[in-house]
């Protein structure tokens, strides 16, 4: 339904309001034949900063854009990309080029206008004109939660983050069936930017999963700064998702992005209840800061800061600093120690580690050893470091305020939007069949569609 159009053209998003991890269809129609248009989205995110994607098409003979089906003729894409106007949305001209879509409310939708003008327009005419209007425009909501999700803070002895819980009666769309729980677990970790990001573990609330999105650094009273790290802290977290009624007993899984990545390898290694673990675009040796279990301490390796360059845009490729192949391998995990299944994703332009480097080394040592559990590397040409959930911002550099510097992450819009939507699946694959199929607690649980379709 669009909220204002003239000239009779109307642009149509469908669904109006859906899950995050969704795709949409785009559609145009009652303008002139072969009509030159541009469509353009925008939204803001927690702080009011404002993201946009624009592109241009031509009206087919009927005086219709259908974009699932049409190719864009230039703008922030060339080519058929479906879900560009989401997946390549950027800081807009007025803003700083160089930050990342963060989404911190995750109660609250993303709320994207779309819309539709005529002509071939450039994006500084699209965000600086007030004399230009749309033919069509429409309001469309994509949410992290769906109805009936719960977000339950935790203060749980030193843990501090934030527990996502499906619905009481959350709907498995395969079978007619309903569920109160328990729900398999899940402890979610990002990377060195710190704080607590929520917008993954809600969407795996959404699909059944019952997540707990774990800070670890510069949040509440935890350490502003990165400090050496115990594995009773992540044990304690472990013990608090075991613990509750609404998950599943029988083992939890986790998964880290870059930092996180490492701290979720170091769970799966030394934590025996962790039973499946995804590393993406991370090391399987403790970086930048050590690992202490127990009666040992496992050292952090250093990575050749001498190669570090800034581009001449004051950009940094932080994966020119290889460190040492063979120092690395030394400081590997004992990853034969683990109870878990492995899912490694990599980014093949993975700007900011050598992320393909470190999973081969991974492969290596898992094959040396006869690891006894799976462990599969999934390596997505085009995509860079941030892979998250699907049609979140392709972010190809962004200001990091921990090292505060401009960051280079790598990857394109497209090729990284469609590793999002595969990885998902995957993720998603992975976790309900070890977390669930191979270790049953109960019959009314049964795998979900994907992907699952949601209610809004």
């Amino acid at each position: 339904m669009n909220s204002d159009s003239k000239e009779g053209v109307i642009l149509s998003v469908d669904p109006l309001s859906c899950l995050h991890d969704e795709p949409v269809h785009i559609k145009v129609s009652g303008l002139k034949p072969n009509q030159d248009v541009t469509l353009r989205t925008s939204m803001r995110d927690v702080r009011n900063v404002q993201f946009v994607s624009y592109a241009h098409y031509r009206a087919n003979g009927n005086g219709e854009v259908n974009v699932n089906e049409m190719k864009s003729l230039g703008g922030q894409y060339k080519g058929l990309f479906p879900m560009g106007l989401f997946g390549s949305l950027v800081p807009a001209p007025n803003e700083y080029k160089y930050i990342r879509f963060y989404k911190r409310d995750v109660e609250n939708p993303n709320i994207v206008t779309v819309g539709v003008y005529d002509g071939h327009v450039s994006i500084e005419a699209l965000c600086v004109s007030e004399e230009l209007k749309p033919l069509s425009s429409v309001i469309h909501e994509r949410h992290y939660m769906g109805p009936g999700v719960q977000r339950i803070p935790v203060r749980y002895g030193k843990v501090r983050g934030s527990l996502f819980l499906p619905p009481d009666g959350w709907l498995n769309v395969r079978k007619p069936l309903q569920g109160d729980g328990p729900f398999p677990g899940i402890v979610d970790m990002f990377g060195t930017s710190g704080g607590l990001l929520e917008f993954r573990s809600a969407q795996f609330a959404s699909r059944g999963f019952a997540s707990l999105a774990l800070a670890f650094f510069n949040y509440d009273d935890l350490p502003k700064f990165l400090e050496e790290f115990d594995i009773a802290y992540f044990e304690e977290a472990v013990e608090y998702l075991q613990k509750h009624e609404k998950v599943l007993h029988s083992g939890v899984g986790c998964i880290g992005t870059s930092k996180g990545g490492d701290l979720a390898v170091s769970m799966a290694t030394f934590i025996p209840s962790v039973v499946a673990c995804v590393a993406i675009n991370g090391y399987f040796a403790p970086v930048e800061r050590g690992m202490k279990v127990r009666d040992q301490f496992y050292p952090a390796f250093a990575t050749n800061n001498d190669l570090l360059r800034l581009s001449d845009d004051g950009i940094l490729m932080a994966s020119a600093a290889r460190p040492d192949i063979k120092a690395v391998e030394k400081l590997i995990l004992p990853l034969e120690k683990s109870n878990a299944a492995f899912l490694i994703l990599v980014g093949t332009d993975d700007r900011d580690i050598t992320s393909e480097i470190q999973a081969q080394l991974a492969r290596r040592y898992f094959s040396s050893h006869d690891y006894k559990y799976s462990y599969h590397v999934e390596s997505y040409p085009g995509a860079g470091h941030l892979i998250e959930p699907p049609y979140s911002p392709h972010c190809y550099v962004y200001f990091l305020h921990t090292i505060m510097l401009n960051l280079c992450m790598g990857g394109t819009a497209k090729y990284h939007t469609e590793c999002q939507v595969d990885a998902w699946e995957k993720v998603r694959r992975f976790f309900w069949h070890h977390l669930v199929e191979k270790r049953k607690a109960n019959d009314e649980i049964r795998s979900p569609t994907i992907p699952v379709k949601s209610q809004l």
